[in-house]
């Protein structure tokens, strides 16, 4: 009797610690969302002094890597995510990241990469309900890139000419995962203006 009782205290301690270790996950990247959150607001804003971006806690990257930072917000989905430069697994664990890493807003075809995602408006998860005509905002901190989408298409993960430049005109491409993973979804849209932040 004793042992089954034993047992049974081992099964609920090992529930227990697999049932927390996805709470301690998301609870460690919602602090380094909000570290970067941070980061970036502090690089939108006017200051008169340089920034020392050193003193924000919980976040991996060094200070020329946040200075690069840049936002995309899609108020049709409700999306507003940090972008990183690197796409690092751990970098895309966490957030979005361009998949060209020299790319520019506003030149060329500005590519960015995302998980899929499993809870709303996280990552690229409402990516595949962006319809033909919403608009795709990237900021920098100084200028805001608006972007009209043109097309959303399902493509094999070899289709890697959706990634190109264009010289004809500036485009931004979203790419994610469909739902069994097996494809992904190419959300294309082209520049239409540029604002200054500041």
């Amino acid at each position: 009797m004793k042992r089954k009782s034993s047992l049974g205290i081992v099964f609920i301690i090992i529930g227990l610690v697999l049932f927390s270790i996805p709470i301690h996950y998301e609870w460690k990247k919602g602090k380094e969302i909000a570290a970067l959150e941070e980061a970036f607001s502090l690089i939108s804003s006017p200051q008169e002094a340089p920034v020392d971006l050193s003193l924000i806690d919980d976040v991996h990257l060094n200070d020329e890597e946040l200075q690069d930072l840049v936002k995309l917000e899609i108020p049709t989905i409700g999306l507003d995510q940090i972008i990183l430069r690197e796409p690092t697994e751990e970098n895309l664990s966490l957030t979005l990241t361009q998949i060209k890493y020299e790319q520019v807003p506003g030149k060329g075809n500005f590519t960015i990469a995302g998980h899929r995602g499993y809870r709303e408006n996280r990552l690229f998860r409402n990516l595949p309900d962006v319809e033909i005509g919403d608009k795709a905002f990237l900021n920098t901190g100084t200028q805001t890139f608006v972007y009209e989408i043109t097309s959303s298409t399902v493509i094999s993960p070899t289709q890697v000419d959706v990634l190109e430049d264009n010289k004809k005109k500036a485009e931004i491409t979203m790419i994610t995962c469909t739902l069994s993973g097996l494809e992904r979804i190419a959300v294309k849209g082209e520049l239409i203006q540029i604002n200054d932040s500041l």
